[in-house]
């Protein structure tokens, strides 16, 4: 096995058969992100066999556990939280091995390695606990919790709709029926280069007409973000799926596919239709499209644990997390960094929590502040 590490600016391959597929580290999708959203700390780690062939790849980058200990991560960004390293399959035991020997570096066995948003029972995240096992290395996890996926049932694409509450189908139904008496009613799922980049400025446009636009969260507020998702969509294999009355978007969401994977990437709504559940209906169409194609497995939604949306609707679930591989023998370090990560966890909602009290007792004594001036007027 061979070790090395691209420097930034440099666009790595990736392995031909992988264990398990991640569309964020697919050649172009990965190329956009280390164009537009890496530092200059982020680099690729790749392991070629004897033969020549590239066994495994992921992009690593220093960090601290517990925001402490000096470790090792793969490289995921915020707008990708699927860190899968791409492993192959017919060598998985010596890629999971070289791939910790290649952040490990110059310090074998001594380093802390972090794996976040990995799903935890699948074959990768096997692979890589053997592999400690055989070192002698303790092996954590942190932050786990359960996505909402789509996993493929037979040949049948819908059956996942089996799975919805009868009501709730009976429901979604009359809304979509209520939506056609405005109008015409399309559905749109598009892949074409040309009609893809038409598609995703409408889709920013959607995106920042609503919340997100009001937060300054929205893409096309966000340069770097932006830039991303415009050379990701036009790169990557993507489908914009648009739900459109009229031709006007009411909803639109951006799935990336690669291999045997999809992720459900982003999606956005006008606020205007809420009341006929739009991001809900372009999920069930993008799922019924999605699994239309027999190569696909698995969609992932992305999703925060407990979505509102999605939970509802996709009936299966994945094991995601941080898994953490330290020292050979653990050490003092690795215990100290764990436990601060842990505290970390358990305060983060806390703070979230109290954020968003803040802000809503600001927003209300804006409101009450501006009624007081408007009262005080000569016109009021």
């Amino acid at each position: 096995m061979r070790i090395s590490e691209t420097t930034p600016g440099e666009h790595p391959a990736q392995p031909t058969h992988t264990a398990e597929d991640n569309p964020f580290f697919s050649v172009e999708i990965l190329k956009a992100a280390l164009d537009q959203l890496a530092d200059a700390k982020v680099t690729t780690a790749r392991v070629t066999a004897t033969d020549g062939r590239l066994v495994a790849l992921a992009p690593i980058r220093p960090t601290r556990l517990g925001r402490l200990v000096p470790a090792i991560s793969i490289w995921v960004h915020s707008l990708g939280p699927l860190g899968t390293p791409l492993l192959d399959t017919a060598t998985l035991e010596k890629a999971a091995a070289g791939l910790i020997a290649a952040m490990d570096g110059e310090r074998p066995a001594r380093r802390i390695l972090e794996f976040p948003y990995l799903p935890l029972e699948g074959h990768v995240a096997n692979a890589l606990r053997r592999q400690a096992a055989r070192e002698q290395r303790p092996v954590a996890v942190l932050a786990a919790h359960q996505r909402a996926v789509l996993n493929r049932a037979g040949q049948d694409g819908n059956r996942f709709l089996d799975a919805i509450a009868p009501k709730k189908r009976k429901e979604l139904g009359r809304q979509l029926r209520r939506l056609h008496d405005l109008g015409a009613v399309t559905i749109e799922h598009v892949t074409e280069p040309a009609p893809l980049a038409a598609a995703l400025e409408d889709f920013f446009a959607l995106e920042a007409s609503g919340w997100k636009g009001k937060r300054g969260t929205a893409l096309t507020l966000r340069p770097r973000e932006k830039a991303f998702a415009k050379a990701a969509v036009a790169s990557g294999d993507t489908t914009i799926h648009a739900l459109r009355l009229d031709g006007r978007a009411v909803a639109m969401l951006v799935s990336f596919q690669s291999g045997a994977g999809a992720v459900t990437w982003k999606i956005a709504y006008d606020e205007a239709y809420a009341r006929f559940s739009p991001g809900v209906q372009i999920m069930l169409e993008a799922s019924t499209a999605l699994l239309a194609d027999p190569t696909l497995e698995r969609i992932d939604s992305l999703a925060i644990a407990g979505h509102p949306m999605i939970d509802p609707l996709w009936p299966d679930r994945m094991s995601v997390g941080t898994l953490v591989i330290g020292p050979k023998g653990g050490g003092i370090g690795y215990e100290a960094g764990l436990s601060l990560a842990r505290l970390e966890l358990v305060l983060r909602p806390i703070a979230r929590r109290f954020v968003r009290s803040v802000r809503k007792k600001a927003e209300v004594l804006k409101s009450r502040l501006r009624q007081s001036a408007s009262a005080a007027s000569p016109e009021g």
